[in-house]
């Protein structure tokens, strides 16, 4: 094909006759392609047309007049060196053109035969267009070569090459940044000669496996010598290189430094074991069921998850001198190492290093132990399972308990590592802690903080229990004029009281019988098997047992009186409920009938015969208004400051006046009349806060009580949006719900609470501590405030288990971030001690006692 195809030939002419210019033109259009001239007659010219025109071919006379072929040739030489001159003349001799064609010239032809002109441009073009083509490869081959040496020798990577032999036959430089050598001290040299002795052997016969099947690999980790003894790993890759002949006559390859990689992602990996272990461990403190547990699942989560050999928990008792293992999972030798090395007397002994570790709250590692420790037998263990080191995480706050984890890591822990490890031993320390709290409230929930005898709570459990085994006999006791010694003696000479006549009675029960103390001043008895005809005198001898000598009260003799209300069961009551309200029900009819005791019978109807003639006017009470809001209230702790106040619902009858609460609000609360009646608070109240904000009092907080009726609605939350709709936002009410109340339906519960939330409430426990809530529960609970039971408060001043149980409860709460009120604050040694102990708002009789709404606004609110 011929060169410059499709495109318009631009021919130079260096010509001083014109009539010669006509003749090459003519000759020219025999040429297959279109073209163009120019025509120049001086060296000026020549070099300007050079430039501008830029010709393809040059064709020139020899012999001109002031100007030469010869410089024409030089000059087109030196400017366009790829552009092809041919000589066109009539005195050009044989010695002159083969003088011409070896300074340059591509060709000559004689004037006398221009015929073999157009076969000569296109020779001619064609051999300039294989010169240029060869100069571009040339030009391309030294690019590409000086491409790969700058590649080669800027590269982060070793790029070497080895001979069959495995001696190294090239190196770039990196090979000095990676591993310390200059790459003259690799060459020549095996380069087994550069890794681990240890590993050598293994290397070799892998990399003659290689040679022998010619085989190339690609992400070999393989270990090499730096010049300052360390290790590093590089990533290999290698290919074969073979001979003319197909021999194989090398490797070539790069290696890669992942060092770091390694140790990082290693990192990550020990790091993520860790965070595992943190995020099982969450989880097992929900569900672990005591102390044992939870450093059970501790020690297997740390080997499963944590991917130790071993993990254990080593006891000291600092008394007595002793030390033990007490949970262990992981390797067996590990476990008998361990043991064996308690028992131990040498020097570097692990107890001994225990020991140091208890000195201080915070972690502990021992490095080496495998080639530091001086038994034999527990060095074989510690080698065999590749255990480099000990950490040592002493648990609670006597430091007497120590996690103890086998570690495979041979170097320092970093200070990420650190900080996990400590936050696993705080975690688990917090989470033993919590427990011992939880057990210790589980206790309490169920029993009677004054005496220790079980509660209400506890009471209607068993109760219910011992009636599908047979028939029962309850007797429910109380003081006779109990509310005298009270408010003679106060309530500290009243509980000492208590505590003595429970001492006793429980001395004069038989085996079989449960003693409890329900409320305040009742104690409840259950017999099983009933007692039959006798059981009318059976009490009224265990009342004169009881009480037929005096009881020592802070060193005084004092005489108290029982009297008793007995119910059989099933005879008087099948359930629970009717068996504590018939009880309830006897012993009243004995203390209106100023008997000792009473059987409960049907004719103590008389009793629901006034129930339902206060029914009837508890229901004109709700239309005719006659309820009204007594307000008692709440101090901030710090400054004695109102914080705000609780409703409390009274009623004054038209013809008796204030009626106590304990008469009428449980009628409320069975007749279902509570539900409007909440209402009418809730919406009094609403009005009381609106009014308090117009006057300037906006940061002032009421809070009024949910029964358990009104939490158990459907509709108790629209009810109550309903409410708040008219005050806006802002309305600056809580609801009050006791403890029991919310764990009838733990889940129901929480979706209210959540949704009363919502609507700007803030919600109150209420007579915590009296219920039975666990800690787990209680975390999930959508509340903002614990009001802690006055029967607590009543005896914070001296009796120290109440004082811890307090501090507990004020601790616990703020953990959770909740907000603590006091109630039943009496004296100023009580408000002190609660200040002491950060009680959030202080409510009793000593800060103020409940008084109409007209009353609190004019006293309090004008302060």
């Amino acid at each position: 094909m011929p060169y410059l195809q499709g495109q318009t030939l631009r021919v130079l002419l260096i010509e001083d006759s014109s009539a010669d210019v006509d003749m090459v033109l003519r000759s020219l259009r025999e040429l297959d392609r279109p073209f163009e001239h120019r025509r120049v007659a001086s060296e000026a010219d020549l070099q300007r047309t050079l430039a501008a025109f830029e010709p393809h071919v040059v064709l020139s006379d020899f012999s001109m007049p002031g100007f030469s072929g010869r410089a024409a040739l030089d000059i087109v030489s030196a400017v366009a060196p790829q552009t092809p001159f041919i000589f066109v003349s009539g005195t050009i001799g044989e010695e002159l053109a083969i003088e011409a064609l070896q300074l340059g010239a591509a060709d000559y032809v004689l004037k006398d035969n221009l015929r073999r002109l157009p076969a000569s441009v296109e020779r001619a073009l064609r051999m300039a267009a294989q010169q240029q083509q060869q100069l571009r490869t040339e030009r391309a081959l030294r690019d590409s070569e000086e491409r790969y040496r700058s590649i080669v020798e800027s590269t982060a990577d070793w790029i070497w090459e080895m001979d069959p032999q495995g001696r190294i036959t090239y190196s770039n430089a990196a090979i000095e940044t990676i591993l310390g050598y200059h790459p003259s001290e690799m060459v020549g040299r095996d380069a087994m000669q550069f890794v681990p002795s240890e590993q050598r052997a293994d290397l070799e016969l892998t990399m003659l496996g290689h040679v022998a099947h010619r085989r190339a690999w690609r992400g070999w980790m393989m270990p090499w010598l730096h010049r300052d003894g360390g290790i590093r790993i590089l990533d290999s890759s290698g290919v074969p290189v073979f001979g003319e002949n197909g021999a194989l006559i090398g490797y070539r390859g790069t290696d890669r430094d992942v060092t770091l990689r390694m140790e990082q992602d290693e990192k990550i990996r020990r790091l993520a074991r860790i965070h595992a272990v943190l995020s099982a461990l969450g989880n097992a403190i929900l569900v672990s069921r005591d102390r044992d547990d939870l450093l059970t699942r501790a020690c297997r989560l740390a080997v499963e998850q944590g991917e130790f050999p071993a993990a254990a928990i080593v006891e000291i008792d600092r008394a007595q001198g002793t030390r033990q293992l007490t949970h262990h999972h992981g390797d067996g030798d590990l476990h008998d190492a361990t043991v064996r090395d308690l028992a131990s007397a040498s020097p570097d002994a692990t107890w001994k290093i225990l020991r140091r570790a208890l000195q201080t709250p915070r972690r502990s590692l021992i490095r080496e132990v495998a080639t530091l420790h001086s038994d034999p037998l527990v060095r074989e263990a510690y080698a065999r399972t590749g255990t480099h080191a000990l950490v040592l995480l002493p648990l609670g706050r006597d430091m007497t308990s120590v996690l103890l984890l086998h570690s495979r890591q041979a170097h320092d822990f970093d200070a990420d590592e650190v900080a996990l490890l400590e936050r696993l031993g705080a975690d688990l320390d917090h989470a033993l802690d919590f427990i011992a709290k939880s057990e210790r409230l589980e206790y309490l929930a169920y029993h009677n903080p004054l005496t220790g005898l079980p509660n209400r709570a506890a009471f209607g459990e068993l109760v219910g229990t011992r009636l599908g085994q047979g028939p029962l006999l309850v007797a429910m006791f109380d003081v006779v004029h109990f509310h005298y010694f009270n408010d003679s003696r106060g309530r500290d000479f009243c509980n000492e009281l208590l505590r003595s006549i429970g001492r006793r009675l429980g001395e004069r029960l038989p085996a079989s019988a449960v003693l409890a103390h329900p409320v305040e001043d009742s104690f409840a008895v259950v017999l099983p098997d009933g007692a039959g005809e006798t059981a009318r005198d059976d009490m009224a001898r265990l009342i004169d047992g009881c009480c037929g000598e005096p009881f020592n009260v802070d060193g005084e003799h004092v005489y108290a009186e029982l009297r008793c209300g007995l119910v059989e069961a099933p005879r008087h009551a099948t359930d629970v409920e009717a068996i504590e309200r018939n009880s309830l029900a006897a012993l009243a009819e004995a203390r209106n009938r100023n008997e000792r005791v009473v059987m409960y019978s049907e004719a103590l109807s008389d009793r629901a015969q006034r129930r339902i003639a206060l029914e009837r006017e508890l229901r004109v009470a709700l239309e005719a208004n006659q309820f009204e809001l007594f307000l008692q209230p709440k101090f901030a702790a710090r400054g004695d400051v109102l914080a705000g106040a609780e409703a409390l619902l009274r009623w004054r009858h038209p013809q008796r006046g204030l009626i106590a609460p304990s008469e009428f609000i449980p009628v409320l609360e069975d007749t279902g009349l509570i539900v409007p009646t909440g209402r009418w608070v809730m919406r009094s109240a609403i009005a009381i806060a609106r009014r308090w904000r117009e006057a300037g009092h906006p940061e002032l907080r009421l809070a009024v009580n949910v029964s358990a009726r009104e939490l158990r609605r459907d509709d108790f939350v629209a009810d109550s949006a309903a409410s708040i709709a008219a005050c806006g936002t802002g309305h600056r009410l809580d609801i009050e719900i006791t403890e029991s109340l919310l764990m009838e339906n733990i889940d129901h519960s929480i979706d209210v609470l959540r949704r009363m939330r919502a609507l700007g409430f803030r919600v109150h426990i209420d007579d915590f501590g009296t219920g039975y809530s666990s800690l787990n529960y209680l975390s999930r609970l959508p509340v903002d405030v614990l009001k802690i039971d006055q029967a607590f408060i009543a005896q914070i001043a001296d009796n120290p288990e109440s004082l811890a149980l307090v501090t507990n409860m004020i601790g616990l709460a703020h953990a959770l971030d909740l907000r603590v009120v006091a109630e039943g604050v009496e004296h100023e040694e009580q408000a002190k001690l609660l200040r002491l102990l950060r009680c959030d708002e202080l409510q009793g009789f000593h800060l103020g006692r409940p008084m109409p709404v007209e009353e609190f606004e004019r006293t309090l609110l004008a302060r």
